[in-house]
């Protein structure tokens, strides 16, 4: 039970960050499209990127990434993080989610970053 909050938990943060980084730099984040309405797709676009981030632990595992330090495993979700939305952005017909310029994507994948990891520190300490 306890891993699928942590996807629900996810989804919400991934959800919000989406929605903030388009209530703060309207010009360089389109959300919805001619499909999908705005708040549709941005729990469509926080779904999609909580299940990449879900299926991202087993992947490091079975790749041998060392996700023992902090900076490691950063780094790895980071890529993790910006690949995730850039993919999404490209195929924006289908989410709805659209960016200016990948600079704007990797401010949106670091400030993911850090929330994931206070997130996942928190939800540590509940165990």
């Amino acid at each position: 039970m306890k891993r699928y909050q942590k996807f629900l938990v996810f989804w919400i943060i991934n959800s919000l960050t989406l929605y903030l980084s388009n209530i703060f730099f309207p010009n360089a984040l389109a959300i919805g499209n001619s499909i999908l309405v705005p708040y549709q797709s941005i729990v469509l676009s926080g779904f999609v990127w909580s299940a990449v981030l879900w299926y991202t632990e087993v992947v490091l595992k079975d790749m041998e990434i060392p996700t023992k330090s902090n900076s490691s495993m950063m780094l790895a979700y980071f890529a993790v993080n910006f690949s995730t939305v850039w993919l999404m952005a490209r195929f924006s017909f289908i989410t709805g989610l659209g960016v200016a310029n990948f600079l704007y994507v990797a401010g949106i994948a670091f400030v993911a970053n850090l929330v994931h990891y206070f997130a996942w520190q928190y939800m540590a300490k509940k165990k």
